[in-house]
């Protein structure tokens, strides 16, 4: 599963000025600018997340410290960890990506 598209891929929250010239009826919607900004906030610190046990894997695979079965279980162990943590990266982003492309970036003022 890859990365979804950035943030700025999607249209941002309403500013003050957009705000003027919508419709009397519609006012932004501080539901897409909440998600919007949540999805900037884990989209740009989503690569320390995916890439967190890569300085543990590069010492069990760069040193010959600890050898043996127990140690290729371990870095076994380590390596399918890591796969299971960037899929939970971008299960994340893509779950906050698709909340965010459902949402109507204004709403009724009724």
């Amino acid at each position: 599963m890859a990365a979804p598209p950035p943030p700025g891929s999607l249209p941002p929250p309403l500013d003050e000025a957009a705000a003027t010239q919508l419709p009397p009826t519609e006012k932004p919607n501080p539901a897409y600018r909440e998600l919007y900004q949540a999805y900037a906030d884990a989209y740009g610190s989503i690569t320390r997340l995916r890439t967190a046990l890569d300085p543990a894997i590069k010492t069990a695979r760069g040193s010959d410290a600890w050898l043996g079965p127990e140690a290729r279980q371990w870095g076994g162990q380590l390596d399918t960890n890591r796969g299971a943590l960037q899929k939970a990266a971008d299960t994340i982003l893509w779950d906050i990506y698709d909340r965010l492309s459902a949402t109507q970036r204004t709403m009724s003022r009724a």
